[in-house]
């Protein structure tokens, strides 16, 4: 996809009327649409979604479009991430130093070691990614507020666990995700992957891991990391559960 300058024109103009804040918008017809940015947070931006029926509305979307207030046109983390969920190119522009960058695909972040931005990068999205990266399997998003556990009735992990195709078993095998509660909550609100004896993934390479019980998770604003399933984790340990594609047998537990 190439940029008209009557569009990069439009742009850079709702990106100097929206600074210090970041812009956002849609190219429909090759055209800029400009956008409210509903963001909560200052560094981030949202597409009113009144804003974008309307742009669907004069035809097919494009590319989504938003700005960097005193920055580059490089994607940054969560830019990488959002890239990668949508199925259209984007454009960043750098203000005010102009500079327009057009990205069809975002850098993967990989399962160990990446970095912590809830609702993007969490132990969630780690299960997420590593069921599709691993095991072909795609599971759902689901919308998830920081530190919901503090506050909600219900949980993320236990009220979706079974439409997603997984199910409770009283036993461990490699693939299996161990929910957890971590303190200072009661609330089951952290996932753990268990890897079993070695620690490997096919979907990236992995230095050997010392230990026989191994799990890869994304504790809260720390990278991800694999460590061994020890006393700590069992003791915090609510459930186990398996993808169906993945039982053997019968060691599902009945309800």
């Amino acid at each position: 996809m190439k940029l008209t300058k009557k569009a990069q024109a439009a742009i850079i103009e709702h990106a100097k009327e929206c600074y210090p804040l970041e812009c956002c918008g849609l190219i429909v017809n090759r055209q800029y649409v400009p956008c409210n940015n509903i963001a909560s947070r200052d560094e981030d931006f949202v597409i009113d979604p009144r804003d974008l029926v309307k742009a669907e509305a004069l035809g097919q979307v494009q590319a989504i479009v938003h700005s960097h207030p005193n920055g580059t046109c490089q994607p940054q983390l969560v830019d990488n991430e959002q890239i990668n969920k949508h199925g259209v190119p984007w454009v960043i522009v750098g203000y005010p130093d102009i500079e327009f960058g057009i990205y069809h695909k975002g850098i993967q972040q990989p399962l160990i070691n990446r970095q912590y931005v809830h609702g993007e990068l969490d132990c969630f999205t780690i299960i997420k990614d590593y069921y599709e990266r691993e095991l072909d399997i795609k599971l759902d998003d689901f919308e998830r507020v920081d530190r919901w556990w503090e506050t909600a009735d219900s949980s993320l992990y236990l009220d979706n666990y079974e439409s997603q195709g997984f199910v409770q078993v009283d036993d461990l095998q490699r693939h299996d995700i161990i929910l957890c509660a971590v303190q200072p909550t009661k609330q089951v609100n952290h996932a753990l992957i268990y890897l079993g004896s070695d620690g490997s993934l096919k979907s990236e390479d992995t230095e050997p891991c010392v230990g026989d019980h191994i799990i890869l998770h994304h504790p809260y604003d720390r990278r991800s990391k694999r460590e061994i399933y020890g006393n700590v984790w069992q003791g915090r340990t609510a459930l186990i559960i398996r993808h169906k594609t993945l039982l053997r047998d019968s060691h599902a537990k009945k309800n």
